[in-house]
């Protein structure tokens, strides 16, 4: 054997196969879209939540119908 077949029988596939686990872990990460960070603007419009609409002064919210029978909660937020 050469040292051009041995390089290519003991170095690429270990090489290859390090390449493929570094892209199958990096590669969603990548395919995400950008985060945000704090200090950067935020573009979108402002959402206010209170427990108590009553003691912040809000009218009521009218939540009839809202929900059914199978609305559940838990720790696995499955609602």
């Amino acid at each position: 054997m050469s040292v051009l077949e041995t390089i290519l029988y003991f170095v690429v596939p270990p090489v290859a196969l390090y390449l493929l686990i570094a892209l199958l872990v990096v590669g969603p990460r990548m395919a995400r879209r950008p985060r945000y960070r704090a200090g950067q603007p935020w573009t979108h419009p402002p959402m206010w939540w209170t427990a108590n609409p009553q003691g912040a002064q809000l009218p009521p919210v009218d939540d009839s119908g809202a929900h059914s029978n199978l609305d559940r909660g838990g720790a696995r937020g499955s609602w």
